[in-house]
């Protein structure tokens, strides 16, 4: 009896532990600038680079246009009210990294005990950075709406399930337009 209460208090102990280390997902990060939001009505991508679209930026360009129009804005073909770029900033994490375990457990026989360590072998990654939209109004020639996110790749370029999902995160903090 003693030992189903040890190894219940034990396998309880190491569940709240386990849910204390967990990682939580990235927050957005929202800055607006505060003269607040213009009213823009239209946008336009302004492009990162004067050299050829990368993959990365012609999936972010798609997504961001296809997201700001479910909110209700229009993509201008010259002038919009408002640019939108984009940044991406990655750089390679290690995954694997030496660990400990220390171990309590009880059977017919007492309780016992034990250490474990484990070593890398081999070298694993992932990439991770930050990605941040960027609002620009065209009048003023300014910066006033930013929304940024941490987030892991699984190459060194976000593929278009990713591209999505780090989109509608970021412009799920952007405001839906409103109708006139």
């Amino acid at each position: 009896m003693k030992t189903a209460a040890l190894s219940s208090g034990l396998l309880l102990g190491a569940t709240l532990l386990a849910g204390c280390t967990a990682t939580a997902p990235s927050k957005v990060r929202v800055d607006m600038a505060e003269s607040g939001l213009p009213n823009c009505q239209s946008f336009e991508w302004l492009p990162t680079q004067q050299q050829p679209a990368s993959l990365t930026e012609q999936r972010v360009k798609s997504e961001v246009m296809s997201q700001l129009k479910e909110k209700g804005y229009a993509q201008a073909a010259e002038k919009g009210d408002c640019r939108v770029t984009y940044a991406l900033d990655i750089h390679e994490r290690p995954t694997n990294k030496p660990g400990v375990g220390v171990g309590v457990g009880g059977g017919s026989r007492g309780v016992g005990g034990g250490i474990g360590v484990t070593l890398p072998i081999g070298k694993r990654s992932e990439q991770a950075g930050t990605f941040t939209i960027d609002i620009v109004d065209t009048a003023k020639n300014a910066q006033v709406w930013s929304g940024s996110l941490d987030a892991s790749f699984l190459k060194p370029e976000p593929n278009e399930d990713e591209t999505r999902e780090i989109v509608a995160r970021v412009l799920e903090k952007y405001p839906d337009r409103e109708p006139k």
